[in-house]
C-alpha cells in the first residue's frame, strides 16, 4: 500500500513540476503568463543575488524569443507587451523601450518562422543572437542618447557579448525542451 501511495505522490509531483516548467507556448495563455512572471521574478531577484550584481543573466528574453517562434502572433503580442512592462520595472530606460524591442521581434519572428528549418541548431543560434543584438542595440542607443555615453566602453561591450552568449545558450535549451508544437520535420534534434 505504501508503494502505491509513494508512486502516486511522486507522479503527482512530477506532473506539477512538468506543468510549472517554463515551456514556451504551453497551450494555455494563463500558464504562459505565469511562466513569464516566474522567469521575470527569478531574473530580477534570484540571479542578481547569486551573481552579486556583477553579471546580468537574461532568462526572460530568450524564453520570449522562443515563444515568439512557437506561438501565433495573437498570443505573442500581448506577452511581448507584458514582458516589456516587466523588464521596464527594473530599468531606468524610457518607457516603451523594451516593449518596442519585443514587439518588433515578435512581428519579425512571426514572419520568418515558416521560412527556416528549426530542426537544426544553426537557425536557432543565429535567430537568438540576432534578436539579442536587436535588444542590446536599442539599449545602447538609449544609453548613448539619454545617459552618459562614456559608459559605452570595452567593459560594456564585453558584458553585452557575454550576456548574448548566455542568453543564446538558454534560448537553445528552451528550444530543445519545447519542440512539441513544431511539425515533425522541423523539430530540434
Amino acid at each position: 500500500m505504501e508503494r502505491v501511495l509513494e508512486t502516486s505522490d511522486q507522479s503527482a509531483l512530477q506532473k506539477l513540476a512538468g506543468a510549472l516548467w517554463p515551456r514556451p507556448d504551453s497551450g494555455s495563455f494563463l500558464l504562459d503568463l505565469l511562466h513569464l512572471c516566474m522567469l521575470a521574478a527569478i531574473e530580477h531577484t534570484i540571479i542578481p543575488h547569486q551573481t552579486l550584481g556583477a553579471l546580468r543573466i537574461d532568462i526572460l528574453t530568450p524564453w520570449l524569443f522562443v515563444f515568439f517562434i512557437f506561438a501565433p502572433l495573437h498570443k505573442s503580442l500581448p506577452l511581448a507587451i507584458i514582458a516589456g512592462l516587466l523588464q521596464e520595472t527594473r530599468s531606468t530606460a524610457p518607457a516603451g523601450m523594451y516593449m518596442s524591442a519585443y514587439w518588433s521581434a515578435a512581428v519579425t519572428l512571426n514572419f520568418i518562422r515558416y521560412t527556416l528549418s528549426w530542426r537544426h541548431i544553426g537557425p536557432w543560434t543565429v535567430t537568438l543572437i540576432s534578436c539579442m543584438a536587436w535588444v542590446i542595440a536599442i539599449e545602447t542607443l538609449v544609453i548613448a542618447v539619454t545617459q552618459d555615453p562614456g559608459r559605452l566602453d570595452w567593459r560594456y561591450a564585453l558584458s553585452q557579448i557575454l550576456r548574448t552568449a548566455i542568453a543564446t545558450a538558454i534560448g537553445v535549451f528552451f528550444a530543445r525542451t519545447t519542440n512539441h508544437s513544431l511539425p515533425p520535420e522541423d523539430q530540434v534534434g
